[in-house]
């Protein structure tokens, strides 16, 4: 009896105390200034509806608290998250920004959506206002694609690409050499990443570039092997981009190139930025380092964030959904026996087709072909031609679905290259007329590689 006494006397001023905590807290309250809003968002009612009923909260000077939200420790929580979300995107100050610097954020709160990422699953909890319907997610699809690039022919994009492609394969582009990454990084190991294979590649119609995304060896064999979730210490990625240079034929090419970023796997040294290390390289060929300090690394993390259960990286290598690493087909030695084993020339897109292609070749052919000069001898390379689908991880981006054809060229002494052509998943080898093979030998070796930098 004495002993529950006791208990309950104590039990008394523990919640005495608690009691007493609570209201002590409430008086510690960060400031959350909901500033006028200087350059709010322009768009659609409907559209512009949807955003601030599910984003304001966060991602602007007109967050409104319930009242929930304003006891603390939840205060400090919601404070912490608003001033977090607003550093990321800030709709009050939307209209400030460049128009391509607009689109691309829609695109990606579209891609955070999609992926459930966005909004917080701890704050549509409780604030089901912030839900965002299938429905809903289509009408900002559709303002989105408004605000996207649209391809036609570009006189300024072809004079670009035009003294940007006879600077480089005339040798007078400088080598390869660039400061430090804000955060530290070097690119001086990942300088020859223009010789790493291919592990796929995208159409983004939502700024109007080409990605190629390479691989260094690590990351191929563990493709090759499964090993891609987590990916193994030691894997790199290079996503490069090109201006997409479209022609009256329907056709899209890579025009000037742009920049370069990396992902460089380390799950020590970089444990605190999701296990990898980040960097871009921007401004074409004089590879300036991105950003203005080492917080663009948040950037990054925020972009990648919503595709963690893969490891943080959003490309699906082809070896994964198209099975064409080590398959066995019958495909010319020369070009390492499978096609996407050699090095890529160039990549583009055909609209009329809705395909998208990669012409890779064995190392003779590529270097010639990066110098601008006619195939020797020796030379061999593979036209893969896909169909194209959504990519499932990035609105405004399309990726390569089923193979339609690979077309391979072997260069003998004689000069006369070599055509096979091989069709569909299963590679049967089939050869067109005459005149159409002389037709599609003048069109693959009328391919110009796509510029990079030189190691």
């Amino acid at each position: 009896m004495e002993s529950a006494r006791s208990f309950w006397k104590i039990a008394r001023k523990v919640l005495l105390i608690c009691i007493l905590l609570f209201i002590a807290i409430q008086f510690i309250r960060p400031p959350l200034d909901n500033a006028p809003a200087a350059a709010d968002l322009e768009a659609p009612p409907q559209v512009k509806a949807i955003l601030q009923r599910a984003c304001y909260d966060c991602h602007s000077s007109e967050t409104r608290l319930a009242w929930f939200d304003q006891p603390a420790p939840a205060y400090w929580i919601v404070v912490k998250d608003v001033k977090e979300g607003r550093k990321a995107l800030n709709f009050s100050l939307f209209n400030n920004l460049p128009k391509g610097v607009q689109a691309a954020k829609l695109y990606e709160c579209i891609m955070q959506i999609e992926q459930q990422a966005m909004p917080l699953s701890q704050y549509t909890a409780l604030h089901r206002q912030g839900l965002v319907s299938g429905a809903e997610i289509g009408v900002l699809k559709q303002y989105a694609l408004s605000l996207g690039y649209h391809a036609k022919p570009d006189t300024a994009r072809q004079r670009a690409l035009s003294e940007q492609y006879a600077q480089w394969t005339g040798l007078t582009a400088p080598a390869a050499s660039a400061a430090d990454e804000y955060n530290g990084i070097d690119y001086g190991p990942m300088a020859g990443f223009a010789d790493w294979k291919a592990v796929s590649t995208t159409e983004r119609y939502d700024n109007g570039t080409f990605r190629l995304i390479l691989g260094n060896d690590v990351t191929i064999k563990a493709i090759r092997e499964g090993h891609t979730n987590p990916w193994p210490d030691g894997a790199m990625f290079a996503k490069v981009a090109w201006d997409q240079l479209p022609d009256s034929s329907g056709e899209i090419h890579a025009g000037a190139y742009k920049q370069v970023e990396f992902m460089i796997r380390d799950s020590q040294k970089y444990a605190s930025t999701f296990g990898w290390g980040w960097a871009r390289w921007v401004g074409g060929l004089a590879l300036k380092p991105y950003g203005k300090d080492a917080s663009f690394v948040t950037e990054c993390m925020n972009c990648h964030r919503p595709v963690a259960k893969l490891d943080h990286t959003f490309t699906l290598p082809l070896a994964d959904t198209l099975a064409l690493y080590d398959q066995a087909a019958s495909l010319p030695d020369s070009v390492g026996r499978y096609p996407l084993r050699g090095k890529v020339i160039a990549t583009f897109v055909n609209t009329r087709e809705g395909t998208m292609s990669s012409l890779y070749g064995n190392d003779l052919a590529v270097s010639s072909a990066r110098r601008g000069q006619a195939y020797p001898a020796g030379a061999a390379v593979a036209l893969v031609t896909w169909s194209q689908r959504d990519d499932p991880h990035w609105f405004g981006g399309r990726i390569p679905k089923g193979l339609v054809s690979v077309e391979t060229l072997n260069f003998g002494a004689a000069g006369t290259p070599g055509y096979v052509r091989y069709e569909g998943a299963s590679l049967t080898k089939k050869m067109p007329a005459a005149d159409v093979v002389a037709g599609r030998v003048q069109y693959i070796t009328g391919q110009k590689a796509s510029v990079l930098p030189r190691p």
